[in-house]
């Protein structure tokens, strides 16, 4: 008895051992798959390029090894704005060195727990010291739970740094996390800076506080990356001494959060001439979801108020969406950005190629009758308010009409409606009319420039087609200066207020007989000025 005893407790400790000792092994193998997805979703990044990855899988403990570097178009885009020892840090690749520890080694309940080294090259080493010192300049750890979710955490910390020449840097820190469940299918990241101050000697300061990036990923049923995403930031302050050489362009810095283009309001020839700009309570949220093979998407972006040199502008709210986009060609396009962003493009070359995509594989977006609202435009200038609303749809376009603009107008249908302050449309033109013009240095020293006179002469012609257009009833002027009017496009004409409105046709039109009664195939209307 006590033999069958003795040998029935050593099975079971030999079977007990055996799946004690199996369990790092088993659990080992989960973290290779949630590190594989994570691998996935870093090759499929806009952001950064992974050059080579090697995986060694061990029995209590692994290794993943990763060379990665920023794509060179995110780096192209701002680098008129960094300093040249940052972008030697950000031109150069990273090695990641991934440690795993597989359960029950990894410490806590968990299958597997990754410590992320990152390993510099000597020349952004060496920069890196002068901000960080001795710390770690950025830790990444990877909580793998038993069930294939888990949590990153990413951390980077503070530093105060400065430089006798006066020059100097405070960042306080950034820390985030992303949760995520089984084989990445769902994703939540949420990150905070709290602040950054540089000051450049005697020659201006910029200073970012709070900063809050968040998003809510999941991949829906076409394999597009659909959800959520939120950008935040409490204040960003742009100072600059007179005198200072610089050339800052507004559409490009609001290209860095967004691709709305709103600087032609502010700045139509792009140069910024005030020297202190700063821009209060600053948002922009996306939502995109996918049904049945076709996607919706909405975003809006906002600030309350933006001091731009003695002016101040704000509140300004655009929110826009797009429905009823073919799921398909938004993932030709994704796949394209993607390309574009791994190589070195002029602006030329990657508007060629997203037309191109656009005309091809990708024109399931026109020809699957998508329609895209402009929900909320409003904005408040030193000149008054903007307002507009409406959309715009294609119906029954075919891939053929996307190369022929008369048979796109015929299947296209808008409707939008605009209240515009004149003073703004004035101001527009002469800022425009400015970056033509030229003035010799000597005649400007003189004071004989006739710039005022040019100016003056802009503002009259501006004024003169607005009333000529408001008294043929193509819009209305009240007595505080703000035009309104609804635009309206079907069947290839175009009304305003309710009106047929048509371009006088050149010369050359009338020689073809092309005259405006044979193209509306109607009795013409009263002429109006484009402007």
């Amino acid at each position: 008895m006590k033999k069958n005893l003795v040998a029935g407790l050593a099975g079971l400790a030999a079977a007990a051992a055996a799946v004690v000792g199996g369990l790092p092994y088993y659990f080992g193998k989960q973290a290779e798959t949630v590190l594989d997805g994570q691998y996935r979703l870093l090759q499929e990044s806009s952001f950064v390029t992974v050059e080579s990855r090697t995986y060694d899988r061990g029995w209590f403990s692994s290794t993943e090894t990763l060379q990665v570097r920023l794509k060179p178009t995110l780096l192209n885009n701002a680098a008129a704005y960094l300093p040249d020892n940052l972008k030697t840090v950000l031109s150069e690749p990273v090695t990641v060195v991934n440690h795993i520890r597989h359960a029950p080694f990894a410490g806590g309940l968990a299958a597997a727990k990754v410590e992320s080294e990152f390993r510099y090259r000597a020349e952004s080493e060496k920069v890196l010291k002068r901000f960080f010192g001795d710390k770690t300049p950025v830790s990444l750890t990877n909580t793998i739970g038993f069930g294939g979710s888990g949590r990153l955490n990413l951390s980077i910390p503070a530093f105060d740094y400065d430089e006798l020449s006066g020059i100097a840097l405070n960042w306080k820190g950034l820390e985030g996390q992303t949760d995520y469940t089984a084989g990445w299918q769902n994703y939540k990241s949420g990150y905070t800076a709290p602040g950054l101050h540089v000051k450049l000697a005697d020659k201006g300061d910029i200073v970012l506080e709070n900063l809050h990036i968040g998003s809510d990923t999941y991949d829906s049923p076409s394999k597009l990356a659909v959800g959520s995403s939120s950008f935040k930031l409490d204040r960003l302050a742009l100072q600059w001494q007179e005198g200072l050489d610089y050339n800052i362009k507004l559409n490009e810095l609001v290209n860095l959060v967004t691709d709305l283009q709103i600087g032609a309001f502010i700045n139509p020839t792009g140069t910024v001439p005030p020297s202190k700009i700063t821009v209060e309570n600053l948002r922009f949220d996306t939502t995109m979801n996918e049904e049945g093979g076709w996607a919706s998407s909405e975003g809006r972006f906002r600030f309350d108020k933006l001091a731009y040199g003695n002016d101040t502008y704000g509140p300004l709210d655009i929110n826009v969406a797009a429905e009823h986009l073919e799921a398909a060609s938004l993932l030709a396009v994704k796949r394209k950005l993607a390309e574009i962003a791994s190589k070195n493009m002029s602006e030329d070359d990657i508007r060629a190629a997203l037309l191109h995509t656009a005309r091809n594989e990708a024109s399931g977006l026109f020809t699957g009758n998508p329609v895209i609202k402009v929900r909320t435009f409003d904005f408040s200038l030193p000149q008054g308010k903007i307002h507009a609303d409406g959309q715009i749809a294609f119906n029954g376009l075919t891939r053929g009409d996307l190369d022929d603009f008369a048979a796109m107008l015929k299947k296209t249908q808008a409707e939008f409606r605009f209240n515009v302050p004149e003073p703004l449309l004035e101001n527009m033109a002469v800022s425009q009319a400015r970056s033509l013009f030229t003035v010799n240095p000597e005649d400007e020293a003189e004071g004989t420039a006739a710039v005022d006179d040019i100016d003056e002469t802009l503002r009259l012609m501006v004024q003169s087609t607005v009333r000529n257009m408001a008294g043929q009833g193509f819009l209305t002027l009240d007595d505080d200066g703000n035009i309104a009017t609804r635009i309206e496009i079907a069947q290839g004409r175009m009304k305003l207020n309710g009106k047929v409105f048509e371009v006088e046709p050149e010369f050359d039109d009338l020689a073809d007989g092309d005259d405006a009664e044979t193209q509306t195939g109607s009795e013409p209307e009263p002429a109006g000025s484009g402007g």
